[in-house]
């Protein structure tokens, strides 16, 4: 199979095709960028200008002719903080759709950060043994991730980007030495405030991914080589860069004019117009956070964002309520619970239940594994509403959702997923609410499908006892039995089910039957 995916950052859009399959990883069979500056006007006054969208569209549409002439089924695209900051950004989005043809999702902070960490993960497969920081320098932001096991767990998103630096502090060519000063002052005092993080979490190697850094990493190799350091260069990794190293070239670039960075340094005009800032930027972040060295990675958003597509399409959410902590994918439903202090048990529990129906399911709504991940993440996160009020709370849940920044999951997955969590109790709403407003074309009927599961499941464990243990499902031409194993008999459960059926009869035309039997087999793998 052939995926394409688009990155359109601050600075660039990228696209790579890949080709994979079931028996091994995916081969990049073609890649392109072009710089279209979106960031430049939106650093300015919070607006993507009229010509920058014009050149985003028009390099969409010859990057969606690349991928169709590779022949890509799918095309994924992400927008990153040039489109997320927009004051205008619905109507680049609106327009990418309807000129060129390409959907856009747009990317929080913390989940292009855990892309990028994804990315690298898998790129430099000793990270797996590692304890790594991840450092992406954009356009508009900056991305930093600590890794521990190939796992992202500490993630932060700084508003710094070499883009947005240039527009701020360079006004001169060579930059001045007032404007210099004033860069290196306020990049230090913004990345001190976060950096006890990234050293609380710790770290015993460093990463840097996208232009910038690769470009200094190049700069950085030219050096030794030119200086005769060939030994050095084959006993260091080719394209590692020295805090030392990056301040020698920095001094350099700082000195050089536009004309001499782009021919005495041998940068290309768009990275030589804003590697000054994105170059202090990273001086900046390795000083505050002590790092000597880093080593430079050449995948970055983009084969995440190939990554994580792919496995969304495996089913790796398991049924096994024992699990639901240790997998990677809800991780950051996870984490929202715990800060909204969640009844876990409960949240456990019916998302445990949900599973279950999803599985025994299948011919009635047809979805797949990517439907069953989402559907997990909002049986977790479907009680999170009582951290505000226990009046209305399933709204309070959807908006803590919405308004959260969930990793592991796209925008409109997280619509998909508050949507969910809101029709959780009350009464059902029509397919036509208003409240499935923001849900794009198909997604609105997924909604609406794994609501009417998650209202079951949550009526299973109506008390927050567990007594319900494992469930099976048969479908019949009028109604569906749901053979339920519980540790003892609960009337209230039963209402409660038939109070919450009401949306699974509207949906998928069958009325719902529960038949109870007392203590399940020991064979069965029973819920927490």
């Amino acid at each position: 199979m052939i995926i394409a995916a688009l990155d359109i950052g601050s600075n660039s859009i990228h696209l790579v095709v890949v080709e994979t399959d079931r028996e091994k990883p995916f081969r990049v069979i073609a890649n392109a960028k072009e710089s279209v500056r979106l960031g430049r006007s939106a650093a300015r006054d919070q607006k993507l200008s009229a010509a920058a969208m014009d050149r985003a569209i028009d390099c969409l549409k010859r990057f969606r002719h690349i991928a169709q002439s590779h022949g890509a089924r799918e095309l994924i695209a992400v927008a990153t903080s040039a489109v997320r900051e927009a004051a205008n950004g619905d109507q680049f989005l609106a327009r990418a759709a309807e000129e060129a043809g390409v959907e856009i999702d747009l990317l929080s902070g913390v989940e292009e950060a855990r892309l990028i960490a994804l990315a690298v993960s898998i790129r430099h497969r000793q990270t797996a043994r590692q304890q790594a920081l991840v450092i992406d320098i954009g356009g508009g932001s900056t991305e930093l991730s600590v890794m521990k096991n190939g796992e992202p767990t500490t993630l932060i998103s700084f508003k710094l980007g070499a883009v947005r630096l240039t527009e701020m502090f360079v006004k001169s060519d060579p930059i001045g030495d007032k404007q210099l000063r004033r860069l290196r002052s306020e990049l230090r005092e913004v990345i001190a405030h976060r950096a006890p993080e990234i050293e609380a979490a710790g770290f015993n190697a460093c990463y840097g991914t996208s232009g910038t850094i690769n470009a200094l990493a190049a700069l950085s190799l030219r050096r030794r080589l030119a200086a005769g350091n060939h030994r050095a260069a084959r006993h260091r990794h080719e394209h590692s860069l020295t805090l030392d190293e990056l301040r020698a070239i920095n001094e350099e670039l700082a000195s050089y004019s536009l004309d001499d960075r782009v021919h005495k340094a041998q940068l290309n005009r768009q990275r030589a117009e804003i590697i000054v800032a994105g170059g202090q930027l990273l001086e900046a972040l390795m000083e505050t956070l002590k790092i000597d060295e880093l080593v430079s990675c050449d995948w970055a958003l983009r084969e995440g964002v190939v990554i994580a597509h792919l496995a969304r399409r495996v089913e790796t959410v398991t049924a096994s309520p024992a699990r639901l902590e240790r997998d990677p994918s809800l991780r950051g439903a996870l984490a929202l619970a715990r800060h909204c202090q969640a009844d876990l048990k409960h949240a456990h529990r019916v998302a445990y239940l949900s599973q279950q129906l999803f599985d025994g399911l299948r011919p009635l709504h047809a979805l797949g594994g990517e439907h069953r991940r989402l559907l997990a993440a909002a049986a977790l996160l479907h009680d999170i509403g009582y951290f505000v009020s226990h009046t209305g709370h399933h709204k309070h849940s959807a908006y803590l959702i919405q308004n959260s920044d969930l990793t592991g999951f796209t925008s409109p997955e997280i619509i998909v997923i508050a949507n969910i969590a809101y029709v959780h109790r009350g009464p059902a709403p029509k397919s036509k609410s208003d409240y499935y407003s923001d849900l794009r074309g198909q997604d609105r009927e997924v909604a609406r499908k794994l609501a009417a599961l998650l209202r079951l499941a949550d009526a299973l464990d109506r008390d927050h006892s567990g007594r319900v243990r494992n469930l099976r499902c048969e479908i019949g031409d009028n109604a569906v039995r749901i053979v339920a194993l519980c540790s003892r008999e609960a009337e209230a459960m039963r209402w409660r089910l038939e109070e919450r059926a009401d949306l699974f009869t509207e949906v998928f035309g069958r009325e719902v039957e529960l038949v109870t039997t007392l203590n399940a087999p020991d064979h069965e793998e029973a819920a927490p």
